[in-house]
């Protein structure tokens, strides 16, 4: 039969055991004989499988996505963080201003020592102070019914808009249809709050977005957060998406992003699959 084994945190080898039952004295005895590695084992060859990696994204509210990193079969992904506020009212003058600063949605990787992500390069402090700053003035002088959060659970009373949700590969990633492609930030959260995380079936690039039925116009604000990757498949590594490689180079240069493309891994958490519309699969633990 064939079962799976952690070696390490973060890793798992599939392995052959046999197995004998043997019948006698009214009871049964099952003897397990060591394990029969694959063909690549029995060659000297071993799959050496990617380690985790965290990248951090940023969605000015005025722009429709953020595209994140491209995903491979087997791949466990979870959203561990998020912050900011985007806002569906009138635009604020003051705000709008900040809003300029904060320039194209741009995704990279980071470095992380635990399951705090935080990046400490130069242009991310500086999203943070103007994400900071808009959230603040939005507070103080904006419409509470038109103040949506990250993690926010959209609901018929504010109109179903508001919170950000990834996308996988739907037909219409703009316009958020609980397609099973598309699952909501605060999902996310819950997940990664139990240790567990999402599994990619097939190669598919993701995306982050606003919901807002398809329209973007008018907001102000900006949403970001923390990707958790987990590799469940032979070199390379997580891609960045090419679309924002370039800039996010630009935006970053003073900050050596280029050097975070290529950042050392992060520390393995414990992750178990989920499957869309299904409990965590048990047993299987990655």
């Amino acid at each position: 039969m064939t079962v799976r084994i952690r070696l390490t945190r973060g890793a798992a080898r599939t392995v052959r055991v046999a197995v004998c039952v043997l019948a006698g004295g009214g009871g049964l005895a099952v003897l397990a004989a060591a394990p029969m590695e694959g063909r690549a084992a029995r060659a000297g060859q071993t799959t050496r499988q990617p380690p985790p990696e965290t990248f951090h994204w940023v969605l000015p509210a005025q722009h429709r996505e953020v595209t994140v990193v491209d995903l491979h079969p087997g791949d466990c992904y979870v959203i561990q963080r998020v912050d900011g506020m985007v806002y569906f009212g009138d635009p604020l003058p003051d705000v709008l201003e900040l809003q300029r600063e904060l320039g194209e949605p741009l995704a990279h990787r980071v470095e992380s020592a635990d399951e705090h992500p935080e990046c400490r390069l130069a242009g991310c402090v500086d999203i943070a102070r103007l994400t900071a700053a808009i959230t603040t003035r939005l507070v103080d002088a904006g419409e509470e019914r038109a103040r949506r959060l990250a993690r926010h659970l959209p609901s018929p009373l504010d109109g179903m808009r508001g919170g950000a949700y990834t996308d996988v590969g739907s037909a219409d990633r703009p316009r958020y249809r609980q397609a099973p492609e598309q699952r909501m930030v605060y999902r996310h959260l819950r997940t990664a709050a139990r240790d567990n995380c999402y599994e990619a079936e097939v190669p598919r690039t993701l995306s982050v977005h606003i919901r807002d039925s398809g329209r973007h116009s008018g907001r102000t604000g900006v949403y970001s957060g923390y990707l958790y990757l987990e590799h469940h498949h032979p070199e390379p590594r997580g891609v960045v998406a090419e679309s924002r490689r370039g800039e996010a180079a630009h935006r970053f240069a003073r900050g050596a992003l280029p050097r975070s493309l290529v950042a050392r891994p992060v520390t393995a958490r414990r992750y178990t699959k989920e499957t869309p519309g299904r409990s965590p699969v048990q047993g299987r633990t990655y």
